[in-house]
């Protein structure tokens, strides 16, 4: 819950039931933050991942908001889909040694926007131990005319919660400034100088931990 995606979705379900949008089943456990009245619609490419998520996990079953998964390539998906009107994307594809990279170019993000309303929040987890995406984010932001936060929250072993970086990217007016947000906020480590992604340039290599 004091993650950069989940400080996002309390405050938001403040003004009322929200839509989210999920890049990522996993477990299905972003499914749990929402409420009776949210909708929740989870992207996954994986047809095992879904299989999983629904009988050997109770995230998704036990929801209380109206959950929805597509199978197949989230980004096609998207393009695909009728307008959601979201409040927040949240992408959560990118902690493996092998990222989705269509999915972090400023072309994907023009594809999220489309389907979230003007003042959405798009939260990207960034959390991966080889790469810094969080420079990637924030130049595809950037180039929108967006504002980004980086939170970076701490693990809370009693739980057994691991620590979390995310980006959030919004034009939402205060929203960054808010708290508990703004208290949240945290600079990254290091900001590599690199050159935005898009569908016809990328370079892992600048963004490789040292």
């Amino acid at each position: 819950p004091n993650s950069g995606v989940g400080l996002t979705l309390k405050k938001l379900q403040e003004k009322g039931a929200i839509r989210y949008g999920v890049i990522g089943l996993g477990t299905g456990t972003l499914s749990t933050y929402a409420r009776n009245g949210d909708y929740c619609r989870i992207y996954d490419i994986n047809p095992l991942v879904m299989d999983i998520a629904r009988t050997q996990f109770t995230f998704v079953p036990e929801s209380p908001a109206q959950v929805e998964t597509v199978l197949g390539d989230a980004r096609l998906s998207l393009e695909r889909d009728s307008p959601q009107n979201f409040d927040v994307i949240a992408v959560d594809a990118f902690s493996s040694d092998s990222i989705p990279i269509h999915l972090l170019t400023r072309e994907a993000f023009l594809v999220y926007w489309r389907q979230m309303k003007p003042d959405g929040v798009l939260a990207v987890h960034v959390s991966n131990r080889y790469l810094a995406l969080e420079p990637v984010v924030h130049l595809a932001a950037e180039s929108m005319g967006k504002h980004t936060a980086f939170i970076s929250s701490e693990e809370d072993t009693a739980s057994d919660v691991f620590t979390s970086d995310w980006v959030l990217v919004t034009s939402r007016p205060g929203f960054l400034e808010n708290e508990p947000i703004r208290s949240a906020r945290s600079e990254p480590s290091s900001r590599p100088r690199i050159r935005m992604w898009t569908d016809d340039y990328s370079n892992l290599w600048q963004i490789v931990t040292k």
